[in-house]
């Protein structure tokens, strides 16, 4: 009897959400392809007639123009027909640029045909389309009666003879010289357009129709679901009243024997109900933390620290989590607790008090701490390890030596001034030190040489980014420490190397390590030249400015040396003094 109920409910309910979802899917097929898409396509044909007409209409006036050169006396009537023909002979448009314009005249003779030289000032009284219908007895009925207007004709496939085709055009007589300007568009061009709309519709509905048939199966399922377990209830509800004594004894049992302190308060924080565990968490009897606060087992010298927050929080009325203090066992032992708890309210909105947990974290807080010095030793490493790499490409080339650290003191104060996150300004850190650890494998002599490098050797010199990004690449750095390095002598311009990348291409930190490299580079010495001076590299990059070199890091880098905001000294020794005026400086 049951199993029949439940078929029946299951029946009415499918036919409930089904019948509303396929009247649904029927409107939507009548609209679209009864309604929609007819208008739509006729609104096409339409547009497509209008264009013709505009077009030839725009030739029309072209011949008036020359027509009123002729009036005007500029030029005789045989030059400036010649000069149309010659004009519009020439015209195309369409996405083939195959679709053309035709002149005929009233005597009859075809004058202008791009595709049909062999009609061209010839008799075209007696030409006939495939279904025989003479054309200039069509074109010439349309203007004597309307001056213009549309004409259906079969005609030969733009540039191709042997392939006939149904065509519309739009001519329009000119009344001075006796002409008829047309120019026409395929119907199976339109066609195929409109196939290929309709095609589009098909394959957007077939999908919408899939979407709203796929919901409707599923709505009908998880209301079957819901039937199904309603029936259940219904049939369970008797034995789960029967149990629900026993289950309330269980779960008081699994309540107070759970490894947390699960508590009840008022509104002012006061315990009302404590379970067993604050014994085993605090040393406190469940009728000794009744009527007592968080705040009562907080150390007096720690209370004015927690008060506060504590006050935030009941007063908020909102569920809170991960509130954490320090509370002081019965034996005087210290435990970090963390609070959980959710507000409780009467029917009227009133606030009752908060349920919630507490948990002993004593063991987890200790072992963060852990976690937070191994962390620290691993970037402490870190460093060191970044540093000895930097010594080890300075040991080969001795007369930049400390050119990797100005440059990172630089970069990152110029990156500080942009406002990059922490994160991103401890990358550029490590990418500023390694930058050029490329020159590791290069020749010791082109490092030391004391005088200019030769081409030649100026091009190995310029493998050095390629040579640290393979250093590096391999490294598991969380940040793109190779990339960065890989790009630093790259130029928002592309006329950088090795790979001539351009601004967007270029990773911000690069952007800015180039300026800071450029900078130090240029103010220091080197082997072959002595240093050319902060202000020398201040125009440098200054006249770079959105060229070569990012605008933000050349403007930030500009107002900190100004400002005196990065340790000259420690840049250049030549950054010594007063620096003079930069031309068109920001």
């Amino acid at each position: 009897m049951l199993e029949n109920a439940m078929r029946k409910m299951f029946k009415t309910t499918s036919r409930r959400i089904a019948v509303p979802a396929l009247l649904t899917i029927f409107l939507y097929v009548i609209a679209m392809f009864i309604v929609f898409l007819p208008h739509i396509e006729q609104s096409f044909i339409s547009r497509k007639k209008e264009l013709i007409r505009e077009l030839t209409e725009t030739v029309w006036s072209l011949v008036e123009n020359y027509h009123e050169r002729e009036l005007s006396g500029e030029l005789t009537r045989p030059e400036a027909q010649k000069r149309a023909l010659l004009r519009i002979g020439r015209l195309r448009y369409g996405p083939e640029k195959k679709d053309y314009f035709w002149i005929a005249d009233m005597t009859p003779r075809m004058i202008l045909h791009p595709y049909r030289p062999d009609i061209v000032n010839k008799d075209i009284e007696e030409i006939q389309d495939s279904g025989f219908k003479t054309l200039y007895f069509s074109w010439k009925q349309v203007v004597e009666t309307k001056g213009a207007g549309y004409v259906d004709y079969q005609w030969q496939w733009k540039d191709d003879p042997n392939k006939m085709t149904d065509k519309q055009s739009y001519i329009k007589g000119f009344q001075p010289w006796g002409w008829i300007v047309g120019t026409g568009m395929y119907l199976s061009d339109i066609y195929a357009e409109i196939d290929a709309i309709r095609n589009r519709f098909i394959v957007i509905s077939t999908a919408i129709l899939g979407i709203v048939l796929i919901l409707s199966l599923y709505s009908i399922r998880q209301t079957m679901k819901a039937d199904r377990v309603l029936m259940r209830t219904l049939i369970e509800r008797n034995v789960l009243n029967i149990s629900l004594k026993k289950s309330k004894e269980r779960f008081r049992s699994l309540l107070e024997n759970t490894s947390d302190w699960i508590w009840e308060s008022d509104e002012k924080g006061q315990y009302t109900y404590s379970s067993p565990r604050v014994e085993a968490l605090l040393g406190f009897s469940s009728e000794e933390a009744i009527h007592k606060t968080i705040m009562d087992f907080v150390p007096i010298d720690l209370k004015d620290l927690y008060q506060k927050t504590f006050e935030n929080l009941l007063g908020g009325q909102k569920p809170f989590k991960g509130f954490e203090t320090t509370c002081q066992k019965k034996t005087g032992e210290n435990v970090v607790v963390e609070h959980n708890a959710v507000p409780v309210f009467s029917e009227n909105g009133g606030l009752l008090g908060y349920r919630g947990v507490t948990r002993d974290i004593t063991d987890r807080k200790k072992a963060m701490e852990e976690l937070k010095k191994s962390r620290d030793v691993l970037r402490a490493n870190l460093e060191e390890t970044v540093k000895s790499l930097a010594y080890a490409g300075e040991k080969r080339d001795p007369y930049t030596a400390g050119h990797q650290t100005r440059v990172d003191r630089l970069a990152c104060a110029i990156a500080r001034e942009l406002g990059l996150s922490d994160h991103q300004i401890e990358g550029l850190h490590f990418a500023a030190l390694l930058h050029d650890i490329g020159k590791i494998a290069l020749p010791s002599e082109f490092l030391s040489k004391p005088t200019m490098l030769s081409h030649e050797e100026h091009e190995i010199i310029k493998c050095h980014p390629q040579v640290g990004y393979d250093i590096l690449k391999n490294i598991h750095f969380p940040w793109p420490v190779a990339e960065i390095v890989y790009q630093h002598h790259e130029y928002l311009d592309g006329s950088g190397y090795p790979r001539n990348l351009t601004d967007k291409e270029i990773l911000l930190e690069s952007k800015i390590l180039t300026v800071a490299d450029v900078v130090e580079a240029i103010s220091s010495h080197r082997p072959y030249r002595p240093s050319l001076g902060m202000n020398t590299a201040l125009e440098e990059i200054q006249n770079g400015r959105g060229i070569r070199y990012h605008a933000p890091s050349v403007d930030a880098c500009l107002k900190l040396i100004k400002a005196e905001n990065v340790d000259l000294l420690g840049l250049s020794e030549i950054g010594k003094g007063e620096l003079r005026p930069i031309k068109n400086a920001t």
